[in-house]
């Protein structure tokens, strides 16, 4: 028990005392930043976060496989609160600590909510280049989304790109930046090493954008090789993304398309995932927007599609004994939103967001199921 509440108070720790002063025993400047969120949300059916059914950070909507799954549900969260510390010494040299306090394993924690580690990244800049080494966001579509649901936003439908231990170089040239990166093919939060540590075989990514008046359009490559040492058998993993983001006027876009194969086994939170027998294509598209109706008045929304385009090579659902999905069996998944946040002051707002998910999931061979679940989420946003 003490050991895990030392793994849980040193990352708090770390974060407290680098910012309670002006600058750290090196002279870093450090600046905290995040946000708490607490909300309730309500469900027509079963939801899945990712590979666990529950309501932490909704991605999909859950095959029935049991009766459950068929029964509304109303949970009261707060996982989804963020905190983060930047550093800075001199104009060249930078990091980024940044951590979550969400465990998807828990589907409505109080004290038992866990920080997880997002971002500890170090960056050094020099003329018009720069290098980003440390786990940071990936440098293939790198677009996120407007929505309530920071965590889940729009992955496993259109969204792609997240996390990646990785080293990014950037070159920019008037309104042109330029990028290759060098990551890890993954991750493996078990105790052994497995496939994807020897199989030796890191991503490798590139990206090209082009800066506007406020924002960004540009398009993103990144491939990797699997290898399953089962059956000694090798696969390719590669995905190709245009991505943009821009305000015009009141109103903010953000918007993404890909295709790709195999994407989901390289952490990119896309939905193809394939096996040392299969390889799986799929395709996909966000489209989320923001305007700014007043100063207190804000409505968003959007929409997202993923869909596999070999779905007989996707590996039915499947459960552990502790019900955490193994394969999540998604063939296609749409989501749809729109929300509204109303800024009581310019730090604080109340949100509201419904969502619908239709996602059609393979049971067995030959047998797919499509399920449609509604959602609707309330609740505050203090920024800091």
């Amino acid at each position: 028990m003490m050991g895990m509440i030392k793994k849980y108070l040193i990352p708090l720790s770390l974060v407290y005392f680098t910012t309670a002063s002006a600058s750290t025993q090196k002279g870093f400047d450090t600046e905290v930043y995040g946000f708490i969120k607490t909300s309730a949300m309500y469900a027509t059916e079963a939801l899945a976060s990712y590979n666990n059914v529950n309501l932490s950070a909704p991605t999909h909507a859950v095959a029935h496989t049991k009766s459950a799954d068929q029964q509304s549900r109303l949970s009261f969260q707060a996982q989804q609160s963020r905190a983060g510390v930047n550093l800075k010494k001199g104009t060249d040299l930078s990091a980024k600590l940044e951590f979550d306090f969400i465990d998807f394993a828990k589907s409505s924690p109080t004290t038992q909510m866990n920080p997880r580690v997002r971002i500890a990244s170090v960056t050094y800049n020099w003329e018009n280049q720069k290098v980003i080494i440390g786990q940071d966001w990936d440098l293939f579509s790198p677009v996120t989304s407007y929505t309530y649901d920071y965590v889940g936003l729009y992955f496993m439908a259109g969204n792609t790109g997240f996390m990646r231990q990785q080293f990014q170089y950037l070159n920019t040239q008037d309104k042109w930046e330029f990028g290759a990166a060098v990551g890890m093919a993954g991750n493996n939060p078990g105790a052994m090493d497995g496939d994807l540590e020897l199989a030796k075989s890191p991503t490798y990514s590139a990206r090209a954008s082009y800066a506007l008046s406020a924002g960004r359009v540009g398009a993103s490559v990144i491939y990797s090789h699997l290898k399953f040492l089962e059956n000694d058998s090798s696969h390719d993993v590669y995905g190709y993304n245009l991505f943009l983001e821009n305000t015009f006027g009141e109103t903010s876009l953000k918007s993404e398309a890909y295709y790709g194969q195999n994407l989901a086994n390289i952490g990119t939170l896309a939905i193809g995932k394939g096996t040392m027998n299969e390889d799986v294509k799929e395709y996909g598209a966000t489209l989320t927007l923001s305007h700014k109706l007043s100063p207190k008045h804000v409505p968003f929304g959007g929409f997202g599609v993923a869909r596999v385009d070999n779905r007989d090579s996707v590996t039915p659902i499947s459960f552990n004994s502790s019900n955490t999905i193994t394969n999540p069996g998604i063939t296609g998944n749409f989501l749809a939103r729109f929300g509204w946040e109303y800024k009581v002051t310019e730090d604080f707002s109340w949100i509201t967001e419904i969502s619908r998910y239709e996602t059609t999931s393979k049971v067995a061979s030959g047998q797919y199921q499509t399920n449609i679940a509604e959602s609707a989420e309330t609740g505050i946003q203090l920024r800091f």
